[in-house]
């Protein structure tokens, strides 16, 4: 509120916040049109609805003035914040009010999806598995699915704009965890390491299921292998062998007919490979 130099109230004529409210009016109106035919649906949606909330303020500002006009400016708005005093009147009530307004609105629910692509060290997928991501109040887990992707629906934007910790572990691979703050909505890329030593076990007997010990198998070709104890079984390990990988065993004793097995190494820990061996005829 003014005062003339007598000490009087001196109050803004009604047609002051009239013109202000009609500039304010059309350049709404303006923003909306640009808003409709330029930017809605060619920028990100969490964008756009900054862009129309600006459009709001300006909205704010027009009728605030026109309502504030009206009611002779006897809108106030009086206070102190960090040793300043403030007293205001009219229709910088209404464009405070607004703007501040703002800041009290719900947050952002817009969702997005967020993909994780899990490749090899030879850029081919990784088509099992599992991918955990630890966000600010939860923990959400996919599975790998046979292109190598780990897809995440419905997650809220504010919780993809700080760290997120990402685990992942697949067999045959080794395991990552990392944290990692997103730059964009593209996929995000993950190449894993294999791992190179496979295990194999398993168990020798003869038809009648009686265990033989002191059979060697062996990978063929290679200087892999392993000999049978007592109660037939043997286990050893091999190197710069990957998931997927096919390999032959092949068993070796003077008293049993040598027997050749076709493996495909689908896990890290091949277990029950077991042989039954006929005797060789006297």
């Amino acid at each position: 509120m003014n005062k003339n130099p007598t000490g009087t109230s001196m109050k803004a004529p009604i047609a002051t916040y009239i013109i202000i409210s009609a500039i304010g009016f059309l350049l709404s109106v303006f923003c909306v049109y640009y808003y409709i035919h330029f930017i809605q649906g060619n920028v990100s949606e969490e964008v756009s609805q900054e862009v129309f909330y600006l459009i709001l303020i300006l909205f704010g500002i027009s009728a605030s003035a026109m309502i504030f006009g009206v009611m002779n400016s006897v809108g106030v708005l009086k206070g102190e914040r960090s040793g300043t005093k403030y007293y205001l009147t009219g229709p910088a009530v209404g464009v405070v009010l607004v703007v501040l307004g703002g800041f009290y609105l719900p947050r952002s629910t817009v969702k997005r999806i967020l993909s994780v692509r899990v490749m090899n060290e030879r850029h081919f997928p990784v088509t099992s598995g599992k991918v955990t991501i630890f966000l600010s109040q939860y923990t959400r887990e996919q599975v790998i699915d046979n292109n190598g992707l780990a897809v995440f629906s419905d997650i809220n934007v504010d919780d993809l704009t700080g760290k997120i910790k990402f685990d992942i572990t697949s067999e045959g691979y080794s395991r990552m965890v990392f944290d990692t703050l997103l730059r964009n909505p593209a996929p995000i890329q993950i190449i894993l390491s294999e791992r190179k030593v496979i295990h194999i076990s398993g168990k020798v007997t003869d038809a009648n299921e009686m265990p033989i010990s002191d059979v060697v198998i062996m990978v063929d070709g290679t200087q892999f292998f392993a000999k049978t104890i007592t109660n037939g079984s043997y286990s050893f390990n091999i190197t710069n062998y990957s998931i997927g990988d096919a390999i032959d065993l092949v068993s070796s004793n003077k008293g049993y007919k040598d027997k050749t097995r076709n493996l495909k190494i689908e896990r890290q820990d091949m277990e029950n490979i077991d042989f039954v061996l006929q005797p060789l005829k006297p």
